[in-house]
């Protein structure tokens, strides 16, 4: 895993498909330091703060949420300082939590290939977040803002995007695909997202299983692998 600086004061991590961790956002106020997703696990969030020690980046003491999935929150045992996650996205930890029993850890490891790897030596913990906030929340940093919020998304109904206007920065998580496991993408909600992206002021893109993209490229991207650029 290897960290990349974007901007001053905004970094990521690399991802990696052989265990499906998703790049972690870093953004570093004068107030305040922000991960963007929480990691795949207590391990993954070990490395990335390795890195940031490294680099001799403070730790992050705020943690946001871009959806509810395992390889974005399972990490979040193990994070430095307070989370954060929209309603429907702790709905979902909570419903994961209350029905978790001896046998879920095994199920989803048979379940994914990829989950199985991350977890050859560690045990999976899922906790809530320790601030909820409904549609979205702004969080002052120090000299940047992070503007969160809840978008429809063909890939979950609790997709959340982060807006740093000042950077001109975009992060939006796993929103661009399709639902798990199929991949099957929902055109309706695709069009909802394409058209609140171009509503957006930014001109970088950053996605949790992609590399960094032009506002541009991104765009151009979703409409021709949905067969809507003539739309």
């Amino acid at each position: 895993m290897k960290l990349e600086k974007i901007k001053d004061k905004v970094w990521i991590s690399s991802f990696e498909e052989e265990r499906d961790r998703p790049a972690i956002g870093y953004v570093c106020g004068e107030k305040h330091c922000l991960a963007v997703d929480a990691g795949h696990s207590g391990k993954h969030v070990e490395e990335f703060y390795a890195l940031l020690k490294e680099k001799q980046l403070p730790l992050p003491d705020l943690t946001v949420l871009t959806h509810w999935h395992w390889d974005h929150t399972f990490g979040m045992f193990a994070i430095n300082g307070l989370s954060l996650a929209e309603k429907r996205t702790e709905k979902h930890l909570q419903k994961l939590r209350k029905d978790w029993d001896d046998g879920t850890e095994e199920e989803m490891k048979a379940m994914d290939e990829h989950i199985a790897l991350e977890y050859q030596d560690q045990k999976m913990c899922v906790v809530g977040a320790d601030v909820v906030f409904q549609e979205e929340i702004v969080l002052d940093l120090g000299g940047v803002r992070a503007e969160c919020f809840h978008v429809e998304s063909p890939h979950t109904d609790d997709s959340v995007l982060i807006l740093l206007p000042e950077e001109r920065i975009l992060f939006f998580g796993d929103c661009i695909s399709g639902e798990y496991p199929e991949w099957i993408v929902d055109i309706n909600y695709m069009k909802l997202l394409i058209q609140k992206l171009e509503g957006l002021d930014f001109d970088t893109a950053i996605g949790g299983h992609w590399e960094p993209s032009s506002k541009k490229e991104l765009l151009d991207s979703l409409k021709k692998e949905n067969g809507l650029l003539s739309q």
